[in-house]
């Protein structure tokens, strides 16, 4: 049967392309409802489904192929980048990533899909081919450094940002600033602190310290929290408070 042979070959598939194998076929769309009913067939949302039978009965699809049939156009971002890029410090089940497709929130299989809007806002981004052979966009290192460092919330939190971080072998550090160049001061605040932290490992120049130190406002800055219980490690060059001692988190960019 021709619908048999479809669900059996693409494990992540959309009403689309399900209408192109089969155009103006009530019948197969009937099938394809039935399959939906009796399991064999995940309706992820409208427009998108997983199949369950043949070779991918018990096999759970790709959190990153949903995204994709969801949001063709969707860029990795955040914690799914930085998993992407090799450096996540903690797996989560969530999958965060750019779109200017409209799409909200959803869970599916015990992931959670977060997209974040683009805008007008253009992003650095990079090809990344994972071992079996699939390609995605996500942002690039500098990107989802700015990114992160600017809502270290999406990131994880400090402790996971920075042990990931600390997984980057190296980070083009003039990209990175230029990158960060029309950011708020409390990201290049933290940015600054982040290159400093890892200049030796990442070679930064010392006048990229000093240009990006002297760019920076009155601050203060804060790392994670500017509400109580407020960050209060102070580091002085980059008026940033830190939510924990200059030290210990440095020790998480490098180990």
């Amino acid at each position: 049967m021709a619908i048999q042979e479809f669900l059996t070959s693409r494990q992540v598939f959309t009403a689309e392309s399900f209408a192109s194998r089969f155009p103006g076929s009530q019948t197969d769309r009937n099938l394809l409802s039935r399959a939906v009913a009796n399991g064999t067939v995940d309706k992820v949302r409208r427009g998108v489904y997983v199949s369950r039978t043949g070779r991918f009965t018990g096999l759970a699809a790709d959190p990153l192929d949903v995204a994709l049939a969801v949001a063709p156009d969707a860029v990795f971002c955040y914690t799914s980048a930085l998993y992407l890029l090799g450096a996540a410090h903690n797996l989560t089940r969530q999958v965060q990533f750019f779109t200017n497709t409209p799409v909200r929130t959803f869970d599916y299989d015990g992931t959670r899909y977060l997209p974040y809007r683009l805008h007008d806002t253009p992003k650095a981004t990079q090809s990344v081919l994972t071992p079996e052979g699939r390609s995605y966009q996500v942002t690039s290192r500098e990107q989802a450094l700015t990114d992160c460092l600017t809502d270290v919330a999406a990131a994880g939190g400090p402790d996971n940002l920075l042990h990931s971080l600390g997984a980057l072998t190296r980070i083009d550090t003039n990209l990175a600033v230029e990158t960060a160049a029309d950011a708020p001061h409390s990201v290049r605040s933290r940015l600054g602190w982040v290159l400093e932290a890892r200049r030796d490992d990442w070679r930064v120049p010392d006048g990229t310290l000093t240009t990006l130190a002297s760019s920076l406002g009155v601050g203060p800055y804060y790392f994670w929290s500017a509400t109580a219980p407020k960050d209060s490690y102070w580091v002085r060059r980059w008026k940033l408070y830190l939510p924990h001692p200059a030290e210990e988190m440095a020790s998480w960019l490098t180990s």
